[in-house]
């Protein structure tokens, strides 16, 4: 086995890859609503949770985001009345909910072709693989 790992790139460059590559086919499918991954996940978690707080919130993303980024996508959010902010949390106004349905269909789509070919079990196995390497290095998950 350890020949085939040196036969193999390190796995940060796969770890990078990938990320970049959902990244940037997300953000082209999103394209025509104007939106790209990271306004998708807020508008995720708003429909997850109902409402999120911007702090909270930021404390999961920080390491992909800054603040000022984070409030870039909430701004142009609320800006299409797709959010609406009261007493420091986010939620969607109806525009939003009705966005965000369109929105979900087309991820749906999306998370088909990155999974095209992917068993459940395998890709089990590479989030408790990279779970264990997380928890190795200290990190939680």
């Amino acid at each position: 086995m350890q020949s085939g790992i040196m036969e193999k790139l390190p796995i940060g460059w796969y770890l990078k890859e990938a990320d970049s590559l959902i990244t940037h086919f997300t953000n082209m499918a999103f394209e025509s609503f104007g939106i790209n991954r990271f306004h998708w996940q807020v508008l995720k978690n708003i429909h997850t949770h109902g409402k999120i707080s911007k702090e909270l919130y930021y404390h999961q993303v920080s390491r992909f985001l800054t603040m000022a980024e984070l409030d870039e996508v909430l701004e142009t959010l609320h800006t299409r009345n797709w959010i609406c902010h009261t007493n420091d949390l986010y939620s969607f106004t109806d525009t939003g909910k009705q966005e965000y349905a369109a929105i979900e269909a087309l991820q749906l789509k999306n998370r088909e072709k990155i999974m095209e070919g992917i068993t459940e079990e395998e890709y089990l196995t590479a989030i408790n693989f990279l779970e264990k390497m997380i928890r190795n290095l200290g990190g939680k998950v």
